[in-house]
């Protein structure tokens, strides 16, 4: 019978496929922020503004509204 693999043994691989530690950490910022814009659509959508209308009342472009949402900008 042979024995699985501890998560330590298969995370440090991982890690080093992925870069090291600061690229799996930026990943992470990167997945975050996808999720957060994600979330800021749905609610938006349902509450029913536009894009526009959100980026006049932030005082952005609208282009800006829509990379928040795609998760491309990161909100502080």
């Amino acid at each position: 019978m042979t024995s699985s693999p501890k998560w330590n043994e298969v995370r440090s691989d991982i890690v080093a496929t992925a870069g090291g530690e600061g690229a799996v950490a930026e990943a992470r910022k990167r997945n975050q922020a996808y999720i957060e814009g994600r979330r800021l659509a749905e609610r938006r959508k349902a509450v029913g503004p536009s894009q526009t209308d959100v980026a006049d009342k932030m005082g952005v472009a609208k282009s800006r509204v829509s990379r928040i949402e795609r998760g491309e900008v990161r909100l502080p």
